[in-house]
C-alpha cells in the first residue's frame, strides 16, 4: 500500500518537473510588454526541461517581438523629433514677429518724442521772438 502512494507522489511531481511547455502559449497576447514577460517565462521552463528546440523556437518569438518593439520606439522617435523641428521653426517666427512688434513701437516712441522736442523748440522760437 505504502509502495502505490509512493509510486503515485513521484508520478504526480514527476509530472510538474516535466511539464510539457506550450510555445503558442503567448501568441494572442498583444500587449508586447506581456508578451516578451510570458515568453521569457516559457523560456525558463525550457532551460529547466533542457529543450533546444523549444528554447530556439522561443528565442525566435522573442527576437520577433523585440523588432516590433524596436519599430514603434523608431516611429516614435521621428514624431518626437518632428514636432520638435515644428516647434523650434515656430519659436523663430515668433521671436522674430516679436522683435519686429519691438522694433516698430520703439519707432513710434521716437517719433512721438521727436514731435514733442520739436514742438518744444518751435515754442520757444516763438517764446524768443515776442
Amino acid at each position: 500500500m505504502k509502495l502505490i502512494i509512493y509510486a503515485s507522489i513521484f508520478f504526480i511531481m514527476s509530472n510538474f518537473v516535466f511539464a510539457d511547455i506550450k510555445v503558442n502559449k503567448c501568441d494572442n497576447i498583444k500587449d508586447d510588454r506581456q508578451k516578451t514577460s510570458c515568453l521569457n517565462k516559457l523560456k525558463l521552463q525550457a532551460i529547466k526541461e533542457n529543450s533546444k528546440k523549444k528554447i530556439n523556437i522561443i528565442e525566435d518569438k522573442l527576437e520577433k517581438t523585440h523588432k516590433k518593439i524596436g519599430k514603434g520606439v523608431k516611429k516614435t522617435e521621428k514624431g518626437v523629433a518632428n514636432v520638435a523641428k515644428k516647434v523650434a521653426k515656430t519659436t523663430k517666427n515668433i521671436d522674430k514677429k516679436a522683435r519686429n512688434i519691438t522694433k516698430s513701437i520703439g519707432e513710434k516712441v521716437s517719433n512721438f518724442f521727436k514731435k514733442g522736442q520739436n514742438k518744444i523748440k518751435e515754442f520757444n522760437k516763438k517764446k524768443n521772438k515776442n
